[in-house]
């Protein structure tokens, strides 16, 4: 039976703005995690725990708003992190686009050998072919495992409309 995690970011906390578009998700978590930042969503099932930020960019820097503007892009990132002494099998991290948000086709990765599926009906049901000019509202990232011990991330980016 496949586990579900759901990873809502309903409150929009950061803004990236001014990036290009090969954004290194990793570094930009990092920098949030050596700092104060908001955490929108902390959530622990059997010893899985889904930490997500949001970030915005300014002159360099990642500072967490309470602000957006229409236009500005946003990053989302979600770690999910397996505390158990045990690998875990069939992780799902679902990720609903925030409302008054519009996910950028192609911005989804995975540093953790997962499966990105899109969906564009609320989640009812999925693709792993992202197509352009279309309006996806969910994400979903499968782990097949997740390893005793270890954390992965995954993130994607959002125009604020």
């Amino acid at each position: 039976m496949i586990k579900k995690i759901f990873a809502i970011l309903l409150c929009i906390s950061s803004i990236l703005q001014a990036m290009g578009d090969n954004i290194n998700y990793d570094n930009i978590f990092n920098q949030a995690e050596n700092r104060e930042v908001d955490r929108d969503f902390d959530n622990r099932i059997d010893n899985i725990t889904v930490e997500s930020f949001a970030f915005q960019e300014i002159n360099g820097k990642n500072i967490p708003v309470k602000e957006v503007k229409v236009g500005t892009k946003i990053v989302y990132i979600n770690k999910v992190i397996n505390s158990n002494s045990e690998a875990r099998r069939d992780i799902v991290v679902k990720n609903p686009i925030p409302k008054g948000t519009k996910y950028v086709v192609g911005s989804a990765i995975c540093n953790g050998g997962c499966t990105i599926s899109f969906s564009t009906d609320g989640g009812a049901t999925f693709t792993t072919m992202e197509q352009k000019g279309k309006i996806y509202n969910y994400i979903e990232f499968y782990f097949r495992t997740i390893p005793a011990y270890k954390e992965f991330r995954m993130g994607f980016r959002a125009i604020v409309e």
